[in-house]
């Protein structure tokens, strides 16, 4: 697909959790049928006690963490939908508001229900929620896999997503 040919923006929060992915394989697939391209964002504070990349390491090495897992899920997301551009970028910061910032232009944004980290149990839905409160574009918030297994977006979900030994 051209950049000529591009029929919008889909800003795609992922955070590693089952609902981020699960975001991803929704946007991916609703770029495929718009013509859209993706903007894949994993948004992350380094701070140890909150993520896991940035124990033992400096911002730098904890930004290619990310950047690299976050390659690595895209590559394993779009590799069946032919024709999608996808844009990866790990910036610092905070979540809800980076994606609001980023979605502005944005023909969508889309977040999983509920994010991954250490104290993310506390504050389950709260990067979702302040999302469709700020955001100037549509928002798809999208549950994670476990609740919806047997539906078509479940059953993608199984193909890109590892076993857990």
């Amino acid at each position: 697909m051209t950049e000529a040919t591009v029929k919008g923006r889909i800003v795609v929060g992922v955070d590693g959790s089952d609902a981020g992915t699960a975001a991803l394989v929704w946007a991916a697939a609703q770029a495929e049928a718009i013509g859209a391209e993706l903007d894949v964002v994993t948004v992350w504070l380094h701070d140890e006690m909150l993520d896991d990349a940035s124990v033992n390491r400096n911002l730098e090495e904890a930004r290619r963490v990310h950047f690299h897992e976050l390659q690595k899920l895209v590559t394993a997301v779009t590799k069946d939908h032919a024709g999608v551009v996808a844009r990866c970028s790990a910036p610092d910061g905070d979540p809800a508001g980076v994606l609001t910032e980023r979605a502005k232009d944005a023909t969508m944004l889309v977040v999983g229900s509920h994010g991954k980290g250490k104290l993310r149990e506390v504050l389950a839905g709260s990067v979702s929620s302040a999302c469709l409160r700020h955001a100037t574009c549509p928002v798809a918030v999208i549950p994670p896999p476990a609740r919806t297994p047997e539906s078509p977006l479940g059953r993608r979900l199984a193909d890109v997503t590892p076993a857990k030994s």
